[in-house]
């Protein structure tokens, strides 16, 4: 006597051979979110809108977070860009950072929704604000007092621009032009250059002066101008300065910066080969050079778990923990797995998950893991391409988007209950919206909205049930919410019988022995039972 009966409808774990899976386990598992137990259908995708640019968009992301509008106003790129919300107190232009589309670069209301060109962002500024490249000219004019005692005075300035974020001053390396020895009754005038050049909306010019004449001393404010005017005379009393210079370290990012995430103590951080880079606090438009940290081996991307940044690389991963950037530690994680694909990369509930080559990797300073490693074994992880693998958040869920001929267009891992099931939606990127509580992927270069749609169809095939002696399944039954649900049996690998079930009546079956036995199930209604024996009276004393 036996009867074969499954009441939980489990994920797949490619590497295990059939006949080892466990009772509830499945050989294909797509379009179903078997997370839930039962088995039902993945909810496919909406199609919301089009993009405005022409050509393969890869990169989206929504700004206007002040809004529910999902709609209004979609940011989209060619390339892959990483953007980072601004950190600014009292900004209300939602100034918005972001890398991979040329130099670094800012945007704001103003710019990127400029005009009435949807190709948003329309327009933005190269971040940062360039160091001057020519030094202040300083001439003495006025006669000395006699009997005085000269003070050496050095000078240089800033370029400001119209957001009120300040350059680097000028090299106080090669200052000769712009060192005089002054005396009481005497006025310094100042020759400076014009505005510089480039995409950065510099406004304004701040001079500063030396005290002592030493190139290393402090700098204190002597002056702001209008970018456009290039003569000062200076006749400041010294005991009247009292701002000091706060910008002499800040640079801007290089030109090369990418992968840029945001700490919550309000840091930007990037990387250029296998140097990281790092924003003053709440000061994204300046990057001290004394802040880099290298790594021992190229960059792949970053994550970020609260203030501890992860540096993903092609040899082994690194944590960077700290509070500010001057103070941040650098400490080898507990795997060595290469990260194989930047945009895998994604941050849930604690932990920063990637491709690796032996499978998606969750990285945590508690401690991290192949998290796929009872799920796939190197070779079976290597068939899905995971090189081009792209990673979305959706609320615990790591959903996934392949680039492979397997037929499936990727997967879903709960991180909660560590399930994983194929979908066959194939998507070339994402964009998870806190504020509408949704996923929006981009799905034959449109914007589409995750799990909106209708139900999926779904495929569920079981384990292979192996019995020492061969056995005659007479009758089986399957218990749905609705119907119809499609059922085919397999005898010893081969197909051997195919019906709709309309019913959860107990249904006969053809006769015939066998060893080993499946069944799949397709449809798009839930399915919370099947059962199959060798008598109408076994079956329904279950």
């Amino acid at each position: 006597m036996a009867v074969l009966r499954v009441n939980q409808f489990a994920g797949v774990s490619p590497k295990t051979p059939p006949r080892y899976l466990g009772d509830t386990q499945a050989q294909t598992a797509l379009n179903c979110p078997v997370w839930l137990g039962s088995l039902q259908s993945l909810r496919g995708t909406t199609d919301k809108a089009a993009f405005s640019k022409t050509g393969d968009i890869l990169s989206i992301y929504r700004f206007g977070q002040s809004e529910t509008n999902e709609l209004n106003y979609w940011f989209h790129w060619k390339t892959d860009v990483d953007v980072v919300k601004g950190f600014i107190n009292g900004d209300t232009t939602e100034r918005t950072y972001y890398t991979g589309d040329g130099v670094p670069k800012v945007t704001n209301n103003a710019l990127a929704l400029s005009g009435a060109s949807t190709e948003y962002p329309v327009a933005s500024y190269d971040l940062g604000v360039p160091k001057p490249s020519v030094g202040i000219t300083a001439n003495l004019t006025g006669t000395a007092d006699p009997g005085t005692t000269a003070e050496t005075r050095v000078y240089t300035f800033t370029y400001v621009n119209s957001w009120e974020e300040e350059s680097a001053p000028y090299s106080a390396t090669s200052m000769t032009a712009a060192t005089v020895d002054w005396y009481p009754g005497q006025s310094v005038a100042l020759t400076l250059p014009a505005a510089p050049s480039g995409n950065y909306d510099v406004t304004k010019k701040r001079i500063y002066r030396s005290a002592t004449g030493s190139a290393n001393t402090s700098y204190f404010f002597v002056a702001e101008i209008p970018v456009a005017q290039t003569s000062y005379t200076d006749t400041i009393a010294g005991d009247e300065l009292n701002e000091e210079l706060p910008s002499l370290t800040w640079e801007q990012p290089p030109a090369a910066l990418k992968g840029l995430v945001g700490l919550s103590n309000g840091v930007l951080v990037g990387f250029t080969g296998n140097d990281i880079y790092f924003s003053e606090p709440y000061r994204p438009f300046a990057w001290p050079v004394q802040y880099m940290q290298t790594v021992g081996y190229p960059i792949v991307g970053l994550g970020v778990i609260d203030t501890t940044v992860v540096v993903l690389t092609e040899g082994r991963p690194y944590f960077l923990q700290g509070s500010h950037p001057e103070s941040m530690i650098m400490v080898e994680a507990d795997v060595n797995q290469a990260c194989i694909s930047k945009r895998s990369i994604q941050t849930i509930n604690g932990a920063v998950y990637y491709a690796s080559p032996d499978g998606l990797v969750a990285l945590a300073p508690g401690g991290s893991t192949v998290i796929t490693a009872s799920l796939f074994d190197k070779y079976t992880w290597q068939t899905l391409n995971p090189a081009n693998l792209v990673g979305c958040k959706y609320e615990n869920q790591y959903v996934g988007f392949l680039n492979t001929t397997s037929g499936n267009g990727g997967f879903i891992l709960d991180t909660v209950a560590k399930t994983w099931n194929f979908h066959n939606i194939y998507a070339v990127g994402g964009y998870n919206d806190l504020k509408n509580d949704a996923l929006y992927v981009i799905v034959g270069n449109r914007l589409h909205k995750w799990d909106t749609g209708s139900l999926l169809p779904y495929v569920w095939k079981s384990k292979k049930f192996t019995f020492e002696e061969p056995k005659a399944f007479s009758c089986y039954r399957v218990r749905a919410e609705a119907y119809p649900v499609t059922f085919k049996l397999y005898r010893d690998g081969s197909l051997f019988h195919t019906e709709t079930v309309t019913a959860g009546n107990l249904r006969r079956l053809p006769s015939g022995l066998g060893v080993d036995w499946e069944f799949q199930l397709e449809g798009s209604t839930e399915v919370y039972a099947v059962e199959l024996a060798q008598s109408p009276m076994e079956l329904n004393q279950q």
